[in-house]
């Protein structure tokens, strides 16, 4: 349930689906506006999140190997939040994952704990961390003014 304007309970359909390749155009646009980098539809699994039919949010698993992945392009409409869909479209990606052995995310630090929650953990040997995964960490951080950590899910442990 989401309250309404007046203060009234609404009953509220939450959706999490895959994106279509339709939709890309949206998705892209959403991370222009918050300065992520675009997405590519042929090579990630995004996730949209649904609010009554409105898309709300969305998140992004990309592959890097067969069997390495990266979680990221976590982003909830302002209008949308408080409502746990974040959590909602880790979920749904990470239930599609069963082909990937390690899962990387960057988050940024004040999410350490949200990402905790899913099993991620500090990477604690960058040599064994995919190149652009570290590179991209390093872009984070000279990007943005919130510092990103590098956490890892691996399914071997």
């Amino acid at each position: 349930m989401i309250k309404g304007l007046s203060g009234s309970q609404v009953t509220t359909e939450i959706t999490i689906r895959r994106a279509t390749e339709e939709e890309i155009f949206w998705v892209n646009n959403q991370y222009d506006q918050i300065g992520f980098k675009h997405s590519d539809y042929s090579n990630e699994l995004i996730a949209i999140a649904e609010v009554n039919g409105e898309r709300a949010g969305l998140g992004r698993l990309q592959r890097l190997t067969d069997n390495i992945a990266e979680l990221g392009g976590m982003y909830v409409n302002e209008d949308f939040r408080g409502h746990g869909l974040a959590a909602k479209i880790v979920n749904y990606l990470l239930q599609h994952s069963d082909e990937y052995r390690q899962i990387y995310c960057l988050p940024f630090s004040h999410l350490e704990g949200f990402y905790q929650r899913f099993g991620f953990k500090p990477c604690q040997n960058l040599v064994e961390a995919p190149s652009a995964v570290v590179e991209k960490h390093s872009w984070c951080n000279a990007t943005y003014k919130d510092k990103t950590l590098l956490f890892v899910l691996d399914k071997n442990t």
